[in-house]
């Protein structure tokens, strides 16, 4: 237990040392067509939307995804953001859980964020091979109002002591989601998730799918400079980039399952992007950390607060009203991203002629 304790602060400290806000432009391919009579006033503009059926209502498009927790610094992690998300009426995740099963000690560490915002939407998080009654220990712990459960399979193979067998998850969730009274998403945690794999996931009912791209913190890197195994040096650019993980999920599964974009997203731009593709949220995880542990709380919510700014002024340009009619508005996806899309059976004209 002492080492899994040990790797979280590992992954904290290198998370660090190695964040890169200069990062390239993960939707550098898609760009809006402008409109010049948009016929709308910044106050008309409302950024609040819903999840799963409209059975959560937030202020605005934005969820701070899971980070930490299970350690003592995680504790004071998550309650800022636990904070943050009060003041703001947006949702937030917990890191993953699965260490506050076997350590009852720590749970308090995970538990502090309902206790800073009781009314507040809060995912749980686990492992993919999770057993039903361990997932619904997790989703009690925190009285959680959904459960990510998230798939890390590169950053486990890069890992010195990660797992070597990924057999039965889609089974395992499957029981999951059948059996558990809360919405499940399924989360990846930097590498993107593919139009097959998220066809998979809906048919096997989970509410949700974060897809969490190629473009933001790289667990490959993080896992290399944690052990200096070499191996990560083979596979530091793998995955499937945000953009492109958005289009194929998003054209690949019913409307009714909530795609929630992730991977490198860090302005209010990028959010517009997100939400025209069809994303109904976008969830941030390494900004918010990186800005939370470099200059604090206020400053956390005061860039969240920018991000939301910038995604009025962007939808005041575009007309849009409300994220619902981002999805009417022409997006043209080029280079890279094109073709990748084409070459997969994915039509972006389809994007461009709205």
């Amino acid at each position: 237990m002492e080492k899994r304790k040990q790797r979280k602060l590992q992954h904290l400290d290198l998370f660090i040392k190695l964040f890169d806000n200069n990062r390239p432009d993960v939707f550098q391919n898609y760009s809006f067509v402008h409109n010049s009579l948009p016929e709308l006033s910044l106050s008309d503009i409302d950024l609040g939307t819903s999840l799963f059926n409209n059975k959560l209502k937030i202020n605005s498009p934005f969820i701070i995804n899971a980070i930490t927790g299970g350690i003592e610094q995680g504790k004071e992690i998550n309650r800022a953001l636990a904070s943050a998300a009060k003041e703001l009426g947006i949702p937030m995740a917990v890191g993953s859980q699965y260490v506050a099963l076997r350590d009852t000690s720590i749970i308090d560490t995970f538990k502090v964020v309902r206790e800073e915002n009781p009314k507040g939407i809060i995912f749980a998080n686990s492992g993919a091979m999770v057993s039903l009654q361990s997932a619904q220990t997790i989703v009690d712990m925190i009285e959680a109002n959904a459960l990510q459960i998230h798939l890390n399979i590169p950053q486990e193979v890069v890992m010195d002591e990660g797992d070597r067998s990924f057999k039965g998850y889609l089974f395992n969730i499957e029981q999951i989601v059948k059996r558990l009274e809360v919405p499940v998403i399924v989360k990846e945690v930097g590498f993107g998730i593919s139009g097959k794999v998220a066809r998979k996931l809906a048919d096997i009912g989970v509410s949700g799918i974060d897809i969490g791209g190629k473009g933001g913190t790289n667990f490959i890197e993080i896992e290399q400079e944690r052990s200096r195994n070499t191996i990560g040096n083979l596979f530091k650019d793998w995955g499937i980039p945000t953009g492109i993980s958005l289009v194929e999920c998003i054209k690949s599964v019913p409307e009714h399952v909530d795609i929630i974009a992730s991977g490198g997203i860090r302005d209010g731009l990028n959010t517009a992007k997100a939400l025209a593709l069809g994303a109904k949220c976008v969830g941030i995880a390494g900004l918010f950390l990186y800005i939370l542990l470099t200059k604090g709380q206020n400053e956390l919510i005061n860039t969240i607060k920018k991000l939301e700014k910038e995604l009025k002024l962007t939808m005041l340009m575009l007309g849009a009203k409300n994220p619902r009619e981002l999805t009417r508005c022409p997006v043209v996806i080029t280079g890279k991203s094109k073709e990748w899309l084409e070459l997969r059976g994915y039509d972006v004209s389809f994007f461009a002629k709205r």
